[in-house]
């Protein structure tokens, strides 16, 4: 796959992250500052290779569809930053919606949180563009309490994927 059509893909997530906030009515000046420190810190994606099927499945997946699942998801994004960003990062990740208007007409997104024990442990991110004609899924800020979760997380990303798909990661 070509950098351009990486980068592209890329600048396509940023813009879907931005826009909770960015075209947000009544954006607060936390959120403001969380996204300023997400996308400060983001890093474009390198190619990645579908993993194939995990050994062993310590997680219980659940994709993100509603409120409550979007809650454990932000709070758990928002504790992997340093704590005196904690409230900016919950406040800007709390803002993140997968419906209610606010999208990147270019960008199909799904998130997904992993529990384990009760415990909301893991998360992560795809992103989904075409890049002339191309299918690219990327995965994004991944989450896991072990490298066996971590397998699990892709697997579960990339299970039923197209063979011509292109695939990146960021992390």
């Amino acid at each position: 796959m070509n950098a351009p059509a990486i980068i592209s893909h890329f600048d396509i997530k940023q813009r879907w992250m931005a826009c909770h906030v960015k075209q947000a009515q009544f954006p607060t000046q936390e959120s403001l500052a969380g996204y300023d420190i997400y996308h400060a810190t983001s890093q474009p994606p390198k190619p990645f290779v579908m993993p194939a099927a995990p050994t062993t499945q310590p997680l219980t997946i659940y994709w993100v569809d509603s409120h409550p699942l979007m809650i454990q998801y932000a709070k758990l994004q928002a504790k992997q930053w340093p704590e005196s960003d904690h409230a900016n990062m919950l406040a800007y990740f709390a803002q993140l919606a997968l419906q209610d208007g606010v999208e990147v007409a270019e960008a199909r997104v799904s998130l997904c949180i992993g529990t384990q024990h009760g415990e909301t442990c893991a998360a992560a991110m795809r992103v989904d563009t075409q890049e002339n004609g191309q299918p690219i899924s990327g995965i994004y800020d991944v989450i896991a309490p072990s490298d066996d979760a971590r397998a699990q997380l892709f697997y579960a990303l990339t299970e039923g994927a197209d063979n011509d798909r292109q695939w990146v990661i960021a992390g």
